[in-house]
């Protein structure tokens, strides 16, 4: 027993998949934080760009839509072949009217038309123009608000293989220490080798459970560095605060500025009603030649000009007016009772949440008494091992519980963040 004592004292060594990187990441200097991870992650989201093109396209419409004050200017002509022309039907006695009117006939005329008041047409235009752009970009930041939850969630994932990493490392160490203990009483003749077999099958095991939370940790990390346009790899991550005032909680989504942009935009429709049924002046000035000109009497081209201001008053809508404008109201009503639906639903999401974050704090509070029991009956049975009372089976069975108790605790940790997180979410802090 002693020569097989002196083979696991002479150095057989068992290896550490992954603890170099693991302390690199403890190490290091440079932190982020999840609210930080979240931004840069709306940053580099290729959505992102679509507020640049909203803008755009609405600076161009507005360009567009100013454009109706600028004189319009056309030019016409027209050759026509008449099988009739205006004829004397009587003679006048004492006045020779030599009318011989051609059958053919030419006309080139220039237009230029200047808007003298629109009834409000165009400022209605640009108006709906950035309402509907504005709706465009609220709609997109509610598209861009779940992105917060996919990034929070991988960051408090990596966290949790954090939490784990650290638990798994005080059970190598508690099981490093019960081998060093069990050496010894090989040495001595007072344990088994099978005793030392048993410790050396639960340190790998231990490392092997470590290697696959570095592999974990390393995709989370890839998927993260992919979200933000960073690589996370050399990152040390904050936990967040656990602390949440639940009682002046304020619901404050990007949804609610979106309805907020579609109400606004249903104002715009009904101010357009009075636009339509508005009187409408232009000043026109008409110039060009033409065989004949306006006077008829007069053979060949001659020039001639028209200068006029025109009222158009379109009548039409008002058949249809009263029907516009119960339909608009009809969708202002819609939008309203959207918004209604949207914050009974989040008041009962906060309701639950609420209650999920009460309960994972009690649990946290039972696990700090489960660990401090488990610790307790561990080191008892250490003694009760080194005295023969029990097996080192027994033995390991009380670490394991005492690990799975530690491991608990942190896995609820995460789980009270998540719950802190997904209210945070829900009511748009």
């Amino acid at each position: 027993m002693a020569c097989c004592a002196c083979q696991y004292a002479q150095g057989q060594n068992i290896p550490h998949p992954g603890i170099a990187v693991s302390q690199a990441v403890q190490d290091s200097d440079n932190e982020i934080t999840i609210d930080e991870c979240v931004a840069m992650a709306k940053m580099n989201y290729p959505q992102i760009r679509q507020f640049d093109l909203i803008t755009e396209a609405e600076k161009y419409d507005l360009s567009n839509a100013g454009l109706n004050w600028v004189p319009h200017i056309t030019i016409s002509g027209k050759a026509s072949y008449q099988s009739d022309v205006v004829e004397m039907p009587f003679e006048i006695p004492g006045y020779d009217f030599d009318l011989d009117l051609p059958h053919d006939q030419y006309s080139i005329v220039g237009e230029v038309s200047q808007t003298i008041w629109d009834g409000g047409t165009t400022s209605n235009l640009k108006s709906s123009i950035r309402a509907g752009a504005e709706v465009q970009r609220k709609q997109l930041e509610v598209t861009l608000y779940s992105i917060r939850e996919r990034v929070e969630n991988i960051y408090l994932g990596i966290l949790l293989i954090d939490k784990q990493i650290s638990q798994n490392k005080i059970l190598e160490k508690s099981l490093l220490r019960n081998r060093n203990e069990v050496m010894a009483m090989l040495e001595n003749g007072m344990a088994y080798k099978s005793d030392m077999n048993i410790v050396d099958v639960n340190i790998l095991n231990c490392r092997q459970k470590l290697s696959q939370l570095l592999a974990d940790r390393s995709s989370y990390i890839k998927i993260l560095s992919k979200f933000t346009g960073s690589d996370m790899s050399g990152v040390s991550f904050i936990e967040p605060s656990d602390y949440i005032d639940t009682d002046s909680l304020e619901i404050s989504r990007p949804e609610l500025s979106f309805y907020d942009a579609q109400v606004a935009q249903n104002q715009v429709k009904r101010n357009e009603l009075r636009t339509r049924i508005s009187p409408k002046f232009n000043f026109t000035f008409q110039g060009g030649a033409g065989q004949p000109g306006l006077n008829m009497l007069k053979e060949g081209f001659s020039p001639y000009y028209v200068a006029a201001i025109k009222m158009q008053w379109s009548l039409g809508d008002l058949y249809t007016r009263s029907n516009d404008i119960k339909k608009i109201e009809s969708d202002k009503k819609s939008i309203e009772t959207e918004r209604e639906t949207f914050l009974f639903n989040t008041s009962l999401d906060m309701i639950n949440q609420v209650n999920a974050i009460e309960k994972a704090r009690d649990i946290l509070e039972q696990d700090k008494e489960i660990i401090r029991l488990r610790e307790e009956i561990r080191i008892s049975g250490e003694e009760q091992y080194a005295e023969g009372v029990i097996t080192m089976t027994d033995l390991m069975d009380m670490i394991d519980d005492e690990h799975d108790a530690r491991v608990a605790e942190s896995i609820h940790q995460v789980q009270l963040l998540m719950e802190i997180c997904k209210l945070k979410n829900t009511v748009g802090q």
